[in-house]
């Protein structure tokens, strides 16, 4: 967040807020430029990649040296800091249930998503967890993370959001995060459950540990799976008000054999598939696939019977059912959401070979982005150094 420069007093304008659709899939835009999104020009400047260009699907460095892309004849792909899409090494989302940046910490700063093999091309989907609680007044705060292997000086990438949720209400609490753990060859080793953001070569902090320089991804790896980082809730939904019709949980387990406990009505649950399980009475299992009503939860108290099984837990009381998670979601729905509509407006650009670079500025007017870009590669320019409205102008060297 560049906290040392002082980015982090200056928020987003106010209205201005990132939406993450509970089970859905937020799609993003990732580019080297943003004249190359739909937010400038009309999105006139894109394609499926990063850079406004077309590139192969198979496209790849070369064979001799690190093989990164940048070290193609092109020169091509250096943002990118990977050899082709298999070694991408994964992107991330964050958030943390804090609408003030300075009680935002690690250990609230929690992974929901995982994009791997990203960043490659400009469209990236993220799946959120159906679960995913709704945000305060005042909303959430939220991170796109990334860590690049090689090809370039080793960085740790994090932007920042104001975001919210959309679809929710859910009722469930994100559990502590905890410093992932390098575990290529000991998946057991695999830290289970919420995790932080990778920091990695910091001088204080939850550092992570790599063998040699070896660099932490957001993959397998270091424990993230793909998609929706379902494994982030706290176990215990809550306590809530049941009824006869309907019920809370709509499938009752009546095999449950020694005497009720949790973890036996969760694992039965689990087992058949549902992604709740609810103990209740003492010795009543009951499973369903939607969480209950936020207002049925009533003060954890009102659940207050012992489990038949195990004497030292509850199990519900009467009309009063104990609900968990079992761990089991349903498929997301990877179809995207539109991009966002770009702007109308255009804007008048100017063409320079930029005098902090050494160069001389030429007196051109330049009415489109896409104007700017085509001079790359005449005899006389050589590389967009920037293009778009955060620059104002076309910036061009040799």
């Amino acid at each position: 967040m560049q906290a040392d420069r002082g980015c982090d007093v200056v928020g987003p304008p106010s209205g201005q807020s990132l939406a993450l659709p509970a089970g859905g899939v937020f799609t993003g835009e990732l580019a080297e430029n943003r004249a190359f999104t739909t937010l400038s020009y009309n999105g006139d400047l894109t394609t499926d990649w990063t850079d406004g260009r077309n590139h192969p699907e198979d496209w790849t460095g070369p064979s001799t040296g690190e093989g990164c892309l940048i070290n193609n004849p092109d020169g091509l792909g250096g943002p990118l800091h990977t050899q082709n899409e298999t070694r991408a090494t994964g992107t991330a989302l964050a958030i943390s249930y804090n609408s003030n940046l300075a009680n935002v910490n690690m250990e609230n700063l929690v992974v929901i998503s995982v994009a791997p093999n990203t960043p490659w091309k400009r469209l990236v989907n993220y799946p959120i967890p159906a679960d995913l609680p709704p945000c305060a007044p005042g909303q959430c705060y939220c991170a796109w993370l990334w860590v690049p292997d090689g090809c370039g000086q080793p960085n740790m990438y994090m932007q920042n959001f104001r975001c919210h949720v959309t679809g929710s209400t859910s009722v469930r609490r994100l559990g502590v995060a905890q410093p992932p753990v390098y575990c290529a060859n000991n998946p057991s080793a695999c830290v289970k459950g919420p995790k932080q953001m990778i920091a990695w070569h910091q001088r204080t902090g939850n550092n992570v540990v790599t063998p040699g320089d070896v660099t932490p991804p957001y993959n397998s790896k270091m424990g993230f799976f793909p998609g929706a980082q379902n494994d982030i809730f706290e176990p215990r939904v809550g306590c809530f008000i049941d009824s006869n019709t309907p019920r809370v949980l709509p499938h009752q387990i009546t095999s449950i054999t020694g005497g009720m406990t949790r973890n036996k009505c969760i694992a039965a649950c689990k087992t058949a598939g549902y992604s709740y399980a609810g103990v209740e009475y003492s010795t009543e299992c009951f499973c369903g696939n939607t969480q209950p009503s936020a207002g049925l939860l009533v003060a954890d108290n009102q659940c207050n019977m012992p489990c038949g099984g195990n004497s030292g837990e509850t199990c519900g009381a009467g009309w009063r059912i104990e609900v968990y998670g079992t761990g089991n979601y349903p498929p997301i729905d990877y179809t995207p959401a539109a991009p966002p509509t770009p702007p109308t407006t255009s804007t008048w650009l100017y063409a320079c070979q930029g005098i902090q670079w050494g160069g001389k500025c030429e007196n051109l007017r330049i009415r489109h982005a896409k104007k700017c870009v085509s001079l790359v590669g005449t005899n006389f320019y050589k590389k967009i150094r920037s293009a778009g409205p955060d620059t104002g102008r076309c910036v061009l060297f040799k």
